[in-house]
C-alpha cells in the first residue's frame, strides 16, 4: 500500500481512537456503539456480535496493541482510555494522572495522550482481525491471560496448585465462576465427595460456593479482594487436594478462552506411570481415552513432566493422560 494510503487509514483509526477515549472511554456502557469502523476491522467484529460480544473484542485487542508500545508508553495507554481506571473517572481526570511533578500543563498532558493514541494505531495497521483469535476473544465476562499447574501425586492422593491470571472484559467483575472437572474414580461409580476436596485460595481473594453441577464437575466462585474493571487484570493462587486421584490423566478444559496454559505432573517415584502422553485439543468426553495415538511425554530424573498449550479453545481439553503401572 502506497505510504499515503497508510498514514490515511492509521490517521483515521487514531481519530476513532479518540472519540472512544472520551468521557469513561472503554468502562462507557456505550462503548459497542462508539466502535468506528477500522477499529471494527482490527478487532475482528462482525455484523451479528452483540454488544458483549463487541465489548470483550475491543478490550482484549486494545490491551494487546497496548502490550506491542514501549514500556514508558504502556501506562499512558491505559490511563488514556480507561484501563483500570475507576467507574466514574472521566478522560479529564486521568488526564491529569499523566502529569509529572511541575509538568502539569494540559496542552502537554493532551499531547502525550495524542501520541500514544497514534501509536496504538500505528501498531494496529497491517494486522486486521489480527487478534480475533480464540485465546484474545471472549463472549463471557473475562478469559484466562495465563495458567499454570502443578500437579502432585502421592500414592493415591493428590494436590493440585493452580495460578491463574484472568483479564476482566466487563465494570464491577466481583466474582469468577471456576469449576473443575473430576471423572469418577475407579474404585467407585458415585458422584464426587466433597467431603474429601479441599479447595484453599492461598492468595488474591477468596473461594465459596463450592458445589456440584454434574456428577463429574465441581463448580466454585472466586471473590477478588474488590471488583474488576474492563482491562483489570488479576492472579489467584489456588490448591486443591484429592484424597483419590479420580482417573489417570489431568486436563484444562475452559469454559472461555485462554491464552497459555503450563502444566507440571510430579509423579510418586515410587509408583511410576507406565506410559505418559500429551492431550492436545481433544474433545472433553475422549480426554480420557487412552487408545488414540498422542504425542508421547517422558519423566525426568526427578520424576516429572512438563508441557505447555497455546490458545485453548472452549470446550477442549489440554493436558497429561498416562497408563498406572500394573
Amino acid at each position: 500500500m502506497a505510504q499515503e494510503a497508510a498514514e490515511a487509514k492509521i490517521n483515521a483509526l487514531s481519530a476513532e481512537l479518540k472519540m472512544l477515549r472520551k468521557g469513561l472511554g472503554v468502562q462507557a456502557k456505550n462503548l459497542p456503539g462508539l466502535v468506528g469502523e477500522e477499529l471494527r476491522e482490527v478487532c475482528g467484529v462482525h455484523e451479528d456480535d452483540g454488544p458483549g460480544t463487541v465489548r470483550a473484542k475491543v478490550v482484549a485487542t486494545l490491551l494487546a496493541l497496548i502490550e506491542k508500545l514501549p514500556e514508558p508508553q504502556r501506562r499512558t495507554a491505559r490511563i488514556v482510555l480507561g484501563f483500570g481506571a475507576g467507574a466514574n473517572e472521566r478522560y479529564t481526570a486521568r488526564l491529569e494522572l499523566l502529569g509529572t511533578g511541575a509538568d502539569r500543563n494540559i496542552r502537554t498532558m493532551q499531547r502525550r495522550a495524542d501520541d500514544v493514541v497514534y501509536l496504538i494505531a500505528e501498531a494496529a495497521y497491517g494486522t486486521p482481525a489480527a487478534f480475533g483469535s480464540p485465546a484474545a476473544i471472549s463472549q463471557g465476562p473475562w478469559h484466562t491471560s495465563a495458567l499454570a499447574v502443578r500437579l502432585t501425586l502421592t500414592g493415591g492422593a493428590a494436590e493440585v496448585f493452580e495460578t491463574r491470571r484472568i483479564v476482566s472484559h466487563v465494570a464491577g467483575l466481583a466474582e469468577i465462576e471456576h469449576s473443575v472437572s473430576l471423572a469418577r474414580p475407579a474404585s467407585t461409580t458415585g458422584r464426587p465427595d466433597l467431603s474429601g476436596l479441599g479447595i484453599d485460595v492461598v492468595a488474591g481473594g477468596e473461594v465459596h460456593s463450592v458445589r456440584l453441577v454434574s456428577s463429574t464437575r465441581v463448580a466454585f466462585r472466586l471473590r477478588p479482594p474488590q471488583a474488576l474493571d474492563a482491562g483489570d487484570q488479576h492472579e489467584f493462587f489456588f490448591r486443591i487436594r484429592l484424597e483419590e486421584m479420580p482417573a489417570p490423566y489431568y486436563c484444562c478444559t475452559p469454559e472461555f478462552p485462554c491464552e497459555t496454559f503450563d502444566l507440571n505432573v510430579r509423579f510418586d517415584r515410587a509408583d511410576p506411570p507406565q506410559r505418559i502422553w500429551r492431550i492436545d485439543g481433544d474433545l472433553s468426553k475422549d480426554a480420557g481415552d487412552p487408545l488414540p495415538a498422542r504425542k508421547p511425554l517422558f519423566l525426568d530424573n526427578a520424576g516429572e513432566v512438563h508441557t505447555g498449550f497455546r490458545d485453548l479453545q472452549p470446550a477442549r481439553s489440554y493436558g497429561v493422560g498416562w497408563q498406572p503401572a500394573p
